[in-house]
């Protein structure tokens, strides 16, 4: 019986030894170079030396800045290892997909370039509000661009909120980051608005209290400008219409609205300005329907003054009422020439980006050419003018389209 036994125990001994010569090395190596349980990808992680500082699991991405920094130089070197980000085919943190960020290099040599007068393409929120894959803006949708005369590309950098706070979408902000090196590659100018922290309009999500959001919003502005300074972007707006979200607080009184935008416009400039050396543009819409002191406030702590006018063209508006929403331009400019502040028009788009009829397609130059009328008639001049849909959306569509905004952009 005692036979058997030894002949047992020399199997399983037989057994040990293979299994540790087999796999032993490779579960050793899973652990150097990062396994899906360390951040890593395991044997695909190819590029990694023995001994190499890489993230273990939970670290990337980081709200650190410091370790932020490290976690994307860590896959610019190694891409291998981090598959959520293109190149690679792993789990790097079990986060979605993230491009890789611009190198040192690449950020070292970006340099601003200002324009006598914007002539700036809006791309819209639905790139930089995507939670997965998304695309970096190409060659030759640039150069389309600026054939037709813009000169500067107004980008959204969009938040959100986590544990209750304001924190950079890892996801979009990687998208962002390597559109802003791509554009000023192309000689172009970079505008990034500062949305509301993503926050969706039409009562969809309260702001809670005010204090408690402007700490956090504030906070957030700050080390938006500072990356936003890192990247030298020329144009900086910590104000994107935040009369939208702000009109929408049912928890908020109509004099607790004004009173909190009338705080709003200069408290997220002044707070932008400590960590941002470029221009500060502010964005407000529909100025005649806000209090004095919500339409003075958009004037301080600000370099150029923006208003948006657009309102909707689905055919609901007649086509005279339509005209006179452009009065705007005129009222706005005066506000701002007795403010000693510039003005600009920071925003004309034609209808809601979730998608157009066949109203709004068939007579968009049409109605296009009520903005650019109004807009060269105004005494004192605008900085700028923002055409918005283009590259996300749908519009402009058609070459008439295309000349007609060349014609218009020769004539400022």
């Amino acid at each position: 019986m005692k036979k058997y036994w030894w002949v047992v125990i020399g199997i399983i001994i037989v057994a040990v030894v293979i299994f540790g010569a087999v796999f032993l090395p490779q579960i050793i190596g899973k652990f150097k170079q990062g396994g899906p349980e360390m951040g890593g990808n395991g044997p695909e992680c190819a590029s990694l030396a023995p001994g190499e500082w890489m993230p273990q699991q939970g670290e990337c991405p980081s709200q650190n800045a410091e370790l932020s920094a490290k976690c994307d130089e860590f896959c610019v070197k190694h891409p291998d290892c981090c598959g959520n980000r293109e190149g690679g085919s792993g789990a790097f943190g079990g986060r979605e997909k993230l491009f890789p960020l611009p190198s040192k290099k690449e950020i070292a040599g970006l340099k601003r370039i200002y324009p006598a007068i914007i002539k700036a393409l809006n791309e819209g929120p639905n790139i930089y509000s995507r939670e997965g894959a998304s695309e970096i803006i190409s060659d030759e949708k640039l150069e389309a661009i600026k054939a037709i005369g813009f000169n500067t590309i107004q980008v959204l950098l969009i938040g959100k909120k986590e544990n209750g706070k304001l924190v950079f979408n890892e996801v979009n902000n990687s998208v962002l980051l390597n559109d802003i090196v791509a554009i000023k590659k192309h000689g172009l100018a970079v505008w990034v608005a500062l949305d509301v922290a993503g926050v969706p309009t039409g009562g969809k999500e309260s702001l809670g209290d005010y204090d408690d959001f402007k700490a956090s919003f504030l906070d957030f502005t700050k080390k938006s400008a500072e990356l936003m300074e890192k990247y030298k972007v020329e144009y900086f707006t910590s104000n994107n219409e935040p009369d939208k979200p702000f009109k929408e607080q049912k928890n908020w009184s109509a004099a607790e609205i004004n009173k909190n935008l009338a705080d709003f416009f200069p408290a997220t400039n002044a707070a932008a300005r400590e960590k941002f050396s470029g221009k500060l543009i502010n964005k407000i819409t529909q100025t005649q329907k806000h209090a004095k002191e919500v339409v003075e406030a958009s004037f301080k702590n600000v370099d150029i003054a923006g208003v948006d006018v657009g309102p909707p063209m689905d055919g609901r508006m007649s086509f005279s009422s339509y005209k006179e929403a452009f009065g705007e331009y005129q009222s706005y400019a005066l506000l701002a020439q007795a403010a000693g502040v510039p003005w600009m028009n920071a925003e004309y788009w034609q209808g809601d980006f979730e998608g157009y009829g066949n109203f709004t397609k068939n007579n968009q130059l049409k109605y296009a050419k009520v903005s650019f009328d109004a807009y060269l008639t105004i005494e004192p001049k605008g900085e700028g003018y923002v055409w918005n849909d283009f590259a996300t959306f749908s519009l402009p569509q058609g070459e008439e389209t295309k000349k007609a905004l060349a014609e218009f952009f020769s004539k400022f």
